[in-house]
């Protein structure tokens, strides 16, 4: 293992950040600004108005009227001047290392690649220029609240050999969470399905939360409980039979056990309004401690394995082994 820490955040250093739109067939026919909202939901119509008052979304390098009729096939460029994104931890464990794939041990809050307001300050980016410019693959999500096992490939033949096992749901994975209450079952195996909050939870949309839904995607989750500790929180191994975004937070948070340090997911049933954490937030007690997959190149199994964290405590830590 080795580890370093990426100091001055690339993202820090104010630059200029052009990103790329693309107008899908579904959108064509719609007026651009009303595109936008479809395309990005998150991001208020007012900020959208902003940026094309002031010239910021081009199309052939000229500036695009709110009011255009987009077409199949468009490519508008959102050019952002003086970009400054928010702090992240840097802190990067390289667990394994090969021809092939990385394995590392990611921090929080730290997105894995570009989304929302984190363009360089995310895992991807900084692995690139630490491993000099490699295109590297991301195989699979992990929020960025979420520490623990990130893997990514490095060649587009290791990428198509382990992304598909994660599509397939042959990946083994084992999540650590420290969860608000006192959970009564030892064991329990919820399969609630997941879905997108509805258009008329509007809140709920604009922080990009999901929500279970009878209706939604098959999602299904295996809980155990390790210790249950006085000041009414529980220590649960989780491990996810499907891979839905946020599952096995929104999993815990609909059996009414919120993970101990969400930000989004939150007591009684209620979601807050800030979805990625900002340096100076508690942890979110969510932790990738396990991952099991077939390697690219000996084609049999490995597992690449992240310590407990802190907040796991040192009891059970010999029981997450």
């Amino acid at each position: 293992m080795k580890s370093f820490v990426v100091a001055p955040l690339p993202g820090s250093i104010p630059y200029e950040n052009r990103r790329s739109i693309r107008v899908k067939a579904r959108f064509s026919g719609m007026k651009f600004i009303d595109f936008l909202g479809e395309y990005h939901p998150p991001t208020p119509r007012d900020a959208w108005l902003g940026w094309i008052n002031a010239g910021e979304i081009l199309i052939d390098s000229f500036p695009v009227r709110a009011e255009r009729i987009v077409r199949e096939g468009d490519h508008f460029t959102h050019v952002m001047s003086d970009v400054v994104e928010p702090d992240v931890n840097s802190a990067i464990t390289i667990l394994h290392e090969d021809d092939s794939i990385i394995a590392v041990d990611k921090p929080a809050p730290l997105p894995i690649h570009p989304s929302g307001r984190f363009h360089r300050n995310t895992l991807s980016w900084m692995l690139e220029r630490y491993y000099d410019g490699e295109k590297l693959r991301v195989a699979h999500r992990l929020d960025a609240n979420t520490t623990g096992v990130a893997v990514l490939c490095r060649t587009a033949g290791a990428a198509g050999f382990v992304q598909p096992q994660f599509e397939r749901r042959e990946v083994k994975k084992l999540y650590l969470a420290r969860v608000s209450g006192t959970v009564p079952w030892d064991e329990h195996r919820c399969d609630l399905s997941i879905a997108h909050a509805s258009d008329v939870m509007k809140r709920r949309l604009s922080v990009g939360a999901r929500v279970t839904c009878p209706s939604g995607q098959e999602a299904r989750t295996d809980f155990k409980v390790i210790q249950r500790l006085p000041d009414d929180t529980t220590l649960v191994q989780a491990i996810p039979l499907t891979g839905r975004t946020n599952q096995i937070r929104v999993h815990c948070w609909s059996l009414g056990f919120p993970i101990l340090g969400d930000l989004l997911y939150l007591q009684d049933k209620q979601i807050g309004e800030q979805q990625t954490h900002t340096m100076t937030d508690p942890p979110m007690c969510l932790h990738a401690h396990q991952l099991t997959f077939c390697h690219p190149e000996s084609k049999t199994p490995v597992t690449y394995q992240s310590p407990p964290p802190k907040w796991w405590g040192d009891i059970a830590k010999s029981v997450a082994k």
